[in-house]
């Protein structure tokens, strides 16, 4: 009975760590170094929780699939490029914790994305114990809610950025995005609100209104 309890413990456990750790994705990239070094290569990031670096946030670089992996810390880094997005490295000391931003608008005034990870909120699943509740009742440890928060930041440089407020939206996304008055017209109708953020930079970048479920 003993054998059998720790045998559905050990694949519960495995299957929750499972889930808890998915594998790491790698995109193509491009690193640029502090020494002024270039690297292509494979680029691999995802927001840290909070603790996980003892010295801030970093990435994993290799040449190719066949390559050693290499973490490069924020510190040695100007900026990369991974897949899509482009990365700037923020020296300000109020993001040593998350320096990685996302240039999402390269303008005069820039808007940046900060993404850090949500730890959720500890979830214990008991496995039970043996007849009448009584005797080895395990619990297993995970976690709910965790996630990615996103939140906008504008600036002229990453050093130096205001966080994105909701009484600041129009005023400050027209002033960002004024080189296509198309889609100003659309921040100040409302049409796009506060909320709406990846729609708007969708239209931006496209042209092209984004499909809300309803129009399916």
């Amino acid at each position: 009975m003993m054998r059998k309890a720790l045998l559905i413990f050990l694949i519960i456990a495995s299957t929750i760590a499972a889930k808890a750790q998915p594998q790491r994705k790698w995109f193509e990239g491009t690193l640029y170094h502090t020494s002024g070094e270039i690297f292509d290569g494979l680029i691999s990031w995802s927001p840290p929780h909070k603790g996980e670096y003892e010295d801030g946030d970093q990435i994993l670089y290799c040449k190719d699939e066949k390559s050693e992996v290499f973490p490069i810390p924020y510190y040695k880094l100007k900026s990369f490029v991974m897949g899509a997005d482009s990365f700037v490295v923020s020296r300000n000391v109020l993001f040593k914790n998350s320096p990685f931003m996302i240039v999402e608008v390269d303008n005069a005034t820039k808007l940046f994305t900060v993404k850090t990870a949500k730890n959720g909120f500890p979830l214990i699943i008991n496995t039970g114990g043996f007849t009448g509740n009584v005797g080895m009742g395990v619990g297993v440890g995970t976690r709910i809610g965790a996630g990615t928060k996103t939140t906008y930041y504008y600036g002229t440089t990453q050093d130096n950025v205001t966080k994105l407020e909701k009484k600041q939206f129009i005023e400050v996304m027209s002033n960002i995005m004024a080189d296509k008055p198309e889609v100003v017209a659309k921040i100040k109708d409302k049409t796009f609100r506060y909320g709406d953020m990846e729609d708007l930079l969708t239209y931006y970048r496209t042209g092209q209104m984004p499909k809300k479920s309803y129009d399916y």
